[in-house]
């Protein structure tokens, strides 16, 4: 199984995903929220929620906000952020999105941005947005492009190889969500229609290497769990590989950073 199919990573990194997420996600929001429309009076679904960067996004434009993920430290990083920003209109839940804890036809939009992709069981994920969402409602589920097209993407993965070398190197998958034909095919078959996945670029700029490995040891579960399983003395070490790496492969410095993304939508 896919370690960030489990609960374990995101708990670890909640705080710093918390803080580090809004920077390279907020885009891919702003386009979701764009993409699905939804409306002042309507009840919308986040699963996956993570820190709740899209449910606080979508707070002030809708009705109500439930928004759910599997991590305890995620849910209780969405706590701090409604406390912190005074919403009334969320109702943060942990809980599994291949079983949502709702009844059928509850809500009028839903969303799962970088999450349904990680589930052991995909199928059972559209089929629990589709089951939850009223007739008409819309749903964006959103998955990364390769690797390969991906420059920040490349930054990180090939600074965790020039640590590692042992790392395997990052390879498409054309079975996967990276393969927008998969993730249209997937969203149809659970009975949505009028499915379009739009492929988005967005990033974000960073001063130096430095600035951008610091972020992604904050906010990328991988790179975390590495340095967690090494001394402080050996990770400061290893840290230095990877700026430099970052340095020759990505810079100059400062630089725009881009991540290529495939948001799917459809309608039930």
């Amino acid at each position: 199984m896919n370690m960030m199919s489990t609960a374990a990573p995101w708990d670890l990194v909640a705080e710093g995903y918390a803080e580090t997420t809004m920077r390279v996600f907020g885009g891919y929001i702003d386009v979701a929220l764009e993409l699905v429309g939804p409306r002042p009076e309507d009840r919308i679904l986040d699963v996956a929620c993570v820190p709740g960067t899209l449910a606080l996004a979508a707070a002030g434009r809708v009705a109500h906000v439930d928004a759910l993920d599997f991590s305890e430290n995620m849910i209780a990083e969405l706590q701090k952020g409604i406390a912190a920003t005074g919403v009334a209109n969320i109702t943060p839940r942990q809980g599994d999105g291949q079983a949502l804890p709702y009844a059928d036809g509850s809500f009028d939009a839903a969303f799962s941005l970088f999450g349904l992709m990680f589930f052991p069981d995909r199928a059972k994920g559209y089929a629990e947005l589709y089951r939850t969402l009223k007739p008409g409602g819309r749903a964006c589920v959103s998955s990364w492009a390769p690797v390969a097209d991906s420059p920040l993407m490349q930054a990180v993965f090939g600074a965790l190889r020039a640590i590692n070398p042992d790392i395997p190197e990052s390879k498409t998958d054309p079975e996967s969500l990276e393969n927008p034909d998969v993730l249209s095919a997937e969203i149809a078959a659970a009975g949505f229609r009028e499915v379009a996945v739009h492929g988005i670029t967005k990033g974000a700029e960073y001063a130096t290497a430095a600035e951008f490995w610091e972020q992604m040891v904050k906010g990328s579960a991988p790179v975390l769990m590495m340095k967690n399983k090494m001394g402080e003395e050996a990770w400061r070490e290893k840290s230095k590989i990877a700026v430099a790496h970052i340095d020759s492969n990505a810079g100059p410095f400062p630089a725009t950073l881009n991540a290529n993304a495939w948001l799917g939508v459809g309608v039930k």
